[in-house]
């Protein structure tokens, strides 16, 4: 009887730990590119922020390599990077609880910069 009360115990509190978390997502585009943002927080308050830019032009191979900063509360980028062929870059970053968080006010700005060429743009919340 002791074990069926662990155990149910124990899976009440795996469900009530995992409806603590928060998701939002912000998306917006420029001329060239367009990007998504997903950014996840759970109960023991670490944030992750799954990141996604596209190339809008045909010519994927001509774009080179990419830098991109994406600045909300901190910020992440990455330099030197190539797109994959359908013209994508991901990259996933990851806060500590000692970090400021993102909340659904917070403003997401993503400067792209390639072959001599830069475009900032906004993302809002979706």
């Amino acid at each position: 009887m002791y074990r069926r009360i662990l155990v149910v115990l124990l899976i009440l509190i795996v469900f009530l730990t995992s409806c603590n978390t928060n998701t939002f997502t912000y998306s917006g585009e420029s001329e060239n590119w367009s990007a998504d943002l997903r950014v996840t927080q759970t109960s023991d308050d670490y944030q992750t922020q799954d990141f996604r830019l596209v190339y809008k032009g045909s010519d994927v191979d001509a774009v080179g390599e990419v830098s991109y900063l994406v600045e909300s509360m901190g910020s992440f980028g990455r330099s030197g990077v190539l797109l994959e062929e359908n013209g994508t870059l991901t990259d996933s970053d990851e806060a500590n609880p000692t970090n400021a968080k993102v909340t659904e006010y917070t403003e997401v700005e993503v400067t792209v910069e390639w072959n001599d060429n830069v475009e900032t743009f906004v993302l809002s919340k979706q």
